[in-house]
C-alpha cells in the first residue's frame, strides 16, 4: 500500500514496475493492485504516463509500455553500448559452441540479462529472457561477480541466497565457496544444476578498461556433457575479446560499413559503364 507522504515519483516507479513481464498488457485495476495504490490514484498516474507516451492505452482500454519509455531506456544507455559491442562476439561463440549464450550484469543481488542467444542445437533447457532477472547466488554469472568483484559484492550475494529451486541448489554461503574458489583458479565459474537440474552454466568475467568486472559472459550446457570442459576455453576467450572491444575508442557500425561498401560498388560500376565503348553491354 502507498505510504503517507510517499513521493509522486515513488508511485510512478511502482506503476511502471507492474510491467515486470509475463503479461504485456494490464488493466488499470491490475496496475493499482500490483502497485498497492488506490484505484483513483492509479487511474490518474496512468493517465499522465499515457499523456507523456511512457505508457499506451489500447482500444480495449488495457495499458502497455509506451514506445517513448523504450526510447529513453535504450538511447545512450551504457548497457546498450556494452551489449552492442559484445553482440558480434556472442554470436560467434554461439556459432562455435552451439550452446545458449548470454551477457548479463549485476543489479544488487540479481543478475539482469542484456542478451540471450538461444540455439536449436543445444539440448540444455533455458528460462533466460532479455531483461529477465535471476538471483546471482544461483547463476554462474553471479559466481563470477562473487569471485572477481569487491568483497562487499560477495558478502551481499551470500547474504541473499533465496530458497533453492533444485536439489543441488545452494542453501548457504558454504555451498558457494568451492565454486568461487575454482572460479578464481580457472578464470571461469561452473555451476551444475542450480537453476535447472539438467543444466550447467559456465561464465567468465568481462572487464572494463580499468580492469573492473562490468559484465559476465555465460553459456548453458547440458549437464554431464563433454561440452562442459571443451567449451571453457572458448568462453574465456570470448569474454576476453569483449573486454578488449570495450577498451576501443569506437566500434565500427556494421550498417555504416555495409552502406559504404554498396556506395563503392555502385561508384565502381558507374565508372566501368562510363568507360565502356558505346553500344557494348
Amino acid at each position: 500500500m502507498a505510504e503517507p507522504g510517499e513521493s509522486v515519483i515513488s508511485r510512478v516507479v511502482r506503476v511502471l514496475a507492474a510491467f515486470r513481464g509475463g503479461e504485456a498488457e494490464l488493466t488499470v485495476a491490475a496496475i493499482a493492485r500490483d502497485a498497492g495504490l488506490p484505484m483513483a490514484s492509479a487511474h490518474r498516474l496512468v493517465g499522465e504516463l499515457v499523456r507523456w507516451q511512457l505508457l499506451e492505452r489500447l482500444p480495449n482500454r488495457r495499458i502497455r509500455v509506451g514506445l517513448r519509455l523504450w526510447e529513453l531506456a535504450v538511447r545512450n544507455s551504457p548497457h546498450m553500448v556494452l551489449r552492442d559491442r559484445a553482440l558480434p562476439i556472442l554470436e560467434g561463440l554461439r556459432a562455435a559452441t552451439r550452446q545458449h549464450t548470454q551477457l548479463s550484469v549485476l543489479a544488487g543481488t540479481d543478475v539482469v540479462y542484456l542478451e540471450n542467444l538461444s540455439t536449436k542445437y543445444s539440448p540444455a533447457v533455458t528460462i533466460i529472457k532479455v531483461a529477465g532477472r535471476l538471483p546471482a547466488a544461483f547463476t554462474s554469472a553471479g559466481m563470477v561477480y562473487s569471485a572477481f568483484g569487491p568483497p562487499e559484492v560477495r558478502e551481499a550475494i551470500e547474504a541473499a541466497i533465496p530458497p533453492a529451486v533444485t536439489v543441488d541448489g545452494p542453501r548457504t554461503a558454504e555451498d558457494l565457496a568451492p565454486v568461487i574458489e575454482r572460479c578464481l583458479t580457472r578464470g571461469v565459474a561452473v555451476v551444475e544444476g542450480w537453476v535447472h537440474p539438467n543444466v550447467t552454466g559456465i561464465a567468465a568475467p568481462v572487464r572494463d578498461p580499468s580492469g573492473e568486472v562490468t559484465a559476465a559472459l555465460s553459456i548453458l550446457v547440458e549437464r554431464d556433457s563433454p561440452m562442459v570442459e571443451s567449451t571453457i576455453p572458448a568462453v574465456r576467450a570470448a569474454a576476453h575479446a569483449i573486454s578488449r572491444a570495450l577498451g576501443e575508442e569506437t566500434t565500427r557500425d556494421p550498417q555504416l560499413a555495409l552502406l559504404e561498401y554498396l556506395v563503392r560498388q555502385g561508384t565502381a560500376e558507374g565508372h566501368a559503364a562510363e568507360s565502356r565503348p558505346t553500344g557494348t553491354q
